[in-house]
């Protein structure tokens, strides 16, 4: 999947830059439980000739829910932002994302 860290994941009018990124590969997961946990609408964008841009759109994803501070220690992953995480699907698999809600 053309998921970038850099990237900005677009779920409704909300946007979040992903921090980290990468393949979720979970023995015995199937899809069609996945499809049922992951009913939120997504997309991405990103930077092309310094403007955002959409990249990828039709995405289907779960809830963002909190990054625990084990997983954030050891990402070593430095923000005084929240950090979120979420999974995305595709026929060629899972993602993992890691992305900063950015307090306005």
């Amino acid at each position: 999947m053309d998921i970038l860290e850099g990237d900005v994941l677009v779920i409704g009018t909300k946007e979040y830059p992903i921090k980290s990124c990468g393949d979720w590969g979970v023995a015995g997961m199937n899809t069609r439980s996945f499809r049922h946990m992951a009913r939120t609408d997504a997309s991405t964008k990103r930077t092309k000739k310094g403007e955002p841009a959409v990249n990828l759109t039709g995405l289907k994803c779960i809830p963002l829910m909190p990054v625990d501070p084990e997983l954030r220690k050891r990402l070593a992953l430095e923000t005084p932002h929240e950090l979120k995480q979420t999974f995305i699907a595709d026929t060629t698999g899972f993602v993992h994302l890691i992305v900063e809600e950015l307090k306005r």
